[in-house]
C-alpha cells in the first residue's frame, strides 16, 4: 500500500490552508482515502460545571468566520451534537482535556463537583487529563472520590449527594491521567501518564491509539491548586519520553492531551497569529506524535502547525463551558497503525442551540438546579447581629475579622497546619477579594430566610474564592514586614491602604504620622498576649491567593513548610457548622496610637 505524495509545510509556526469549516494537512486530506482506518476524536475542554446554557457573560456568544457570532453552551445541546458527529463512526473517541469540574456554578460546588461527573458519564466522557482545577481539592479527591465515589468526607452531607436517577454518588465512568504532576516526595505520577485506546481496523483486527496527557506546569503552586506535596515536570521532556517509549511499544498512533494551550485569533474554527506555550511545545515535540489537543486558556483555535520537520498536524483548543466540541479525524494505516499526516482534517464544532435538547442530559442540568436552589436556602447558623465589609479608619470590619478567626480556626482544625495568626487581606492592592458579602441578620429576598438566620448559600457567597487556606513559616522581621506592607506608596506621590483583617489572638497599634515602613512599632504587635519577637519563626495562616502574591501583596514571597488546610467555601461552611450562633466582636484589633 504506497502513501500519496506527501506535502509539507516549512518554517516556523504555519497555519494550513483551510476550506469552510474543516482545516486539513494537504489538500489530500479531502480525498476520499477509504483504504484507511477511520478514528474519529471528540474534544472538550474547561467544562467547569456548566451544565446550564451559558450567559453572554460565561462566554455564551462566540465569533466564527467572517465575525459571525454563534450563541453557545448548555450540556443539553451539547450531547445532540455530540450523537450527531458520533453517528456512523465505528471509532470515534471521546474525551476532555481538564479543568472539568471546580469553577463557579453554585449548584455544581456546592455539590462536591458531583453534577458534573453525572453529566460527563451520560455524555459518554471515555478520559481526561488532570487539569490544574481538577487539583483545587487534593489528589485523593480525583481518585477517591471522583473517580471511585468514596465519600469525601460525609456522605449526604459534603458529598455523596443522591443524583438524578436517584443513586448516591458512584464516580465517574472514566479515569483522570497525567504525565507531569507527581508526588514530591518519590516522583511518581500522581495518576497514569497515558491510556492507549483500541480502535477496529475490521477483519477482527485492533489498532492502538496512545494519549500522552500533561498538565498546566506548575499547577500545584497555583493559587486555588496550591498542592505542597507535589511538583511539576517539563511538559515538553515528558512528552517525548513517552512518545519515543510507545514507539518502541509498537503504538504508532500518539497524540498529546495537554492542559495548557495558548492564543491563536478570534475566529473559533481557525488560528492566526498564535502564541502561547503550547505553540513552543507544538515546535519541539517529537514528530512521532500525529496531533496536540490543548486547553486552560479559554481559548478557540483550530490550526495545522508544523512539526520539527516540518509536517503539519492539528493543535487545536475547545474553548470552555462547554461552547465548542473539536473533531480531529485520522486515517490509520491498516497493516502498521501509523497516522496518514497528510490526511489528517480538524474542525471546531460550535455548540449551538439551533438544535433540540437532549432529554436526559437537559433533566440532569435541571436537577442539579433544583438542588441547588435547595441547598442555598437550607439554614446554617445564626447571627445576632450584623457582619458587614464595611471598614473603619483602621481597616477593620466585623465580616474581615469573622474571616481571619475562620483561618485561625481552620489552621488549628490540622495537626500539621497548626498556625499562630492569621491574616486575611480585605482590601487589596490588586486582584480579588475573599470577602465577598456580608451576612445581616434582617432576612434576605429568599423565601426561607428568616431574621438572624445564615442560609448555606449565604455563607457560600460571603466569603471565598475556591482558594486553600496555608499555614506558612515567616521570620519575626517578615511578618513585621506584613504589618508595614497595608501601606502602599504609589507611582503618583500618593499612598494606597491594603489593610489586613487579623485574627482575635492578635493587636497591634499604628501611626500614620510616619513614613511608610515605619508605622507598626513591633513592641505594640500582640501575638496570644505577647509581643512580637522579631528573632523567632512564626505559622501564619493566609489564603494561597495572598501568600503568593496573586493579590499584589509581595511581602510574603519566600515563605517556607507550607501546610495546605481546607479550601475557603467548604472550611467557612464547616466554621458556621461548629460555630451556629455567631455574635460580631468588637472592633479594635487594629487601633492608632492616639
Amino acid at each position: 500500500m504506497r502513501r500519496r505524495t506527501f506535502l509539507t509545510t516549512t518554517g516556523a509556526i504555519a497555519t494550513a490552508t483551510a476550506v469552510g469549516d474543516v482545516a486539513y494537512a494537504t489538500p489530500h486530506a479531502l480525498d476520499d482515502a477509504s483504504e484507511y482506518v477511520d478514528v474519529q476524536l471528540l474534544n472538550i475542554t474547561d467544562f467547569h460545571g456548566y451544565l446550564q446554557p451559558t450567559t453572554p457573560s460565561q462566554g455564551s456568544v462566540i465569533t466564527g468566520a467572517g465575525g459571525v457570532q454563534v450563541t453557545v453552551g448548555g450540556a443539553g445541546y451539547l450531547a445532540t451534537h455530540l450523537k450527531r458527529l458520533r453517528e456512523g463512526q465505528r471509532n470515534s473517541i471521546f474525551f476532555s482535556s481538564g479543568d472539568n469540574f471546580n469553577g463557579w456554578p453554585f449548584e455544581v460546588d456546592a455539590h462536591a463537583n458531583e453534577p458534573t461527573i453525572e453529566a460527563l458519564n451520560a455524555l459518554g466522557l471515555q478520559f481526561s487529563t488532570v487539569g490544574n482545577h481538577e487539583l483545587d481539592h487534593s489528589v485523593e479527591f480525583i481518585v477517591d472520590h471522583m473517580e471511585k465515589g468514596k465519600p469525601y468526607p460525609v456522605s449526604g452531607r459534603d458529598d455523596n449527594f443522591i443524583d438524578s436517577t436517584g443513586q448516591r454518588f458512584q464516580g465517574a465512568n472514566f479515569r483522570f491521567y497525567t504525565a507531569n504532576i507527581v508526588h514530591a516526595d518519590t516522583g511518581r505520577p500522581i495518576v497514569p501518564p497515558y491510556n492507549i485506546e483500541w480502535v477496529d481496523a475490521g477483519r477482527g483486527r485492533k489498532l492502538p491509539i496512545a494519549f500522552i496527557h500533561l498538565t498546566l506546569v506548575g499547577s500545584e503552586v497555583g493559587s486555588t491548586s496550591y498542592q505542597p506535596g507535589l511538583r511539576s515536570l517539563s511538559d515538553l521532556e515528558q512528552a517525548n519520553k513517552l512518545a519515543a517509549q510507545l514507539k518502541k511499544r509498537g503504538v504508532n498512533a500518539i497524540v498529546i492531551n495537554i492542559h495548557d494551550g495558548g492564543v491563536a485569533g478570534n475566529d473559533y474554527n481557525a488560528g492566526t497569529n498564535p502564541s502561547g506555550p503550547v505553540f513552543q511545545l507544538a515546535a519541539n515535540a517529537s514528530p512521532d506524535i500525529a496531533a496536540i489537543v490543548t486547553g486552560h486558556w479559554h481559548c478557540r483555535f483550530n490550526m495545522m502547525v508544523p512539526d520539527p520537520n516540518g509536517v503539519p498536524r492539528p493543535v487545536v483548543e475547545a474553548g470552555n463551558h462547554g461552547s465548542l466540541i473539536n473533531e480531529i479525524n485520522l486515517k490509520l494505516d491498516p497493516r502498521t497503525g501509523e497516522v496518514i499526516r497528510e490526511l489528517t482534517r480538524s474542525t471546531n464544532h460550535a455548540n449551538s442551540r439551533d438544535v433540540p435538547l437532549d432529554e436526559e442530559l437537559q433533566y440532569i442540568a435541571d436537577y442539579w438546579t433544583a438542588q441547588g436552589k435547595k441547598r442555598y436556602a437550607t439554614p446554617l447558623a445564626r447571627v445576632t447581629a450584623d457582619f458587614t465589609r464595611t471598614l473603619n479608619a483602621s481597616g477593620e470590619s466585623t465580616m474581615g475579622n469573622l474571616a481571619a478567626d475562620f483561618a485561625y480556626w481552620d489552621a488549628n482544625q490540622h495537626r500539621d497546619g497548626r498556625a499562630d495568626l492569621a491574616l486575611i487581606s480585605v482590601k487589596p492592592v490588586s486582584g480579588s477579594n475573599a470577602v465577598t458579602g456580608d451576612l445581616l441578620f434582617a432576612k434576605g429576598t429568599n423565601p426561607s430566610d428568616v431574621d438572624g438566620t445564615v442560609l448555606f448559600g449565604e455563607a457560600w457567597g460571603a466569603f471565598g474564592y475556591g482558594n486553600p487556606i496555608l499555614t506558612v513559616t515567616l521570620p519575626g522581621t517578615q511578618l513585621h514586614a506584613a504589618f508595614e506592607a497595608q501601606w502602599v506608596p504609589q507611582a503618583n506621590g500618593t499612598e494606597k491602604f491594603a489593610p489586613f483583617a487579623v485574627s482575635q489572638n492578635v493587636s497591634y497599634t499604628y501611626d500614620t504620622t510616619k513614613p511608610i515602613g515605619q508605622r507598626v512599632d513591633p513592641a505594640t504587635v500582640q501575638i496570644n498576649g505577647k509581643p512580637l519577637d522579631l528573632n523567632r519563626d512564626y505559622r501564619v495562616a493566609a489564603l494561597a491567593y495572598t501568600l503568593i502574591g496573586g493579590d499584589g501583596t509581595t511581602v510574603f514571597a519566600g515563605f517556607t513548610d507550607p501546610v495546605r488546610n481546607d479550601r475557603d467555601h467548604e472550611g467557612f461552611i464547616a466554621y458556621l457548622r461548629a460555630h451556629p450562633v455567631l455574635t460580631p466582636a468588637p472592633l479594635g484589633r487594629a487601633r492608632p496610637v492616639s
